[in-house]
């Protein structure tokens, strides 16, 4: 029974690392190189709660693989008898930060940050900003469709506004670099 139950531990720990990666690897192209390298959780402390398949790391979480630095109070990870189901960092705010492929750091804040393995959705709530040079969307909510590679940004409640910032240097950088042959 024991020896059951350290298994299943460590199988829910290790599917918990697994998919902290996703939340950040799939937000966008990340570092190929950060796939390759190890993750490690570091933590004040973590509860492992068997019979509600969670796991809870708390006191200034740090999350890194490669490039890929999430940073939090408390992450949460859940899972059923299918699998990992969400992860959830919070904080005031929970950070994410990766350099893409392209060379271009990502960062991302939010009091909350939840990654759906089954939607494969990941959502930035409440006092939500993504950042990618001095590119900045800010929203109470802004969620990313993996799959779809699509955006949205939401304001709260009805007076709720969403604020986006381009500098139209780095747009015309961009339009030049997709009308090369």
């Amino acid at each position: 029974m024991i020896l059951r139950q350290a298994t299943r531990l460590l199988s829910l720990s290790g599917l918990c690392l697994t998919s902290l990666l996703a939340l950040g690897i799939n937000l966008a192209q990340a570092k190929e190189s950060d796939y390759k390298e190890p993750v490690t959780i570091d933590s004040g402390s973590q509860l492992v709660e068997l019979a509600d398949n969670k796991v809870t790391f708390t006191d200034n979480v740090v999350v890194k693989q490669g490039t890929l630095d999430v940073r939090a109070s408390k992450l949460v990870v859940t899972r059923n008898d299918e699998g990992l189901q969400t992860m959830t960092a919070y904080g005031s705010p929970a950070t994410y930060y990766q350099v893409l492929d392209s060379g271009q750091p990502i960062n991302a804040k939010a009091k909350q940050i939840t990654y759906d393995i089954k939607t494969r959705t990941i959502t930035l709530l409440d006092n939500a900003e993504l950042k990618q040079n001095d590119n900045i969307v800010t929203g109470y909510r802004i969620r990313y469709f993996i799959d779809k590679e699509q955006m949205e940004a939401e304001g709260q409640g009805s007076n709720g506004r969403v604020k986006t910032i381009f500098l139209p240097e780095q747009l015309q950088n961009m339009n030049k670099k997709e009308a090369k042959p």
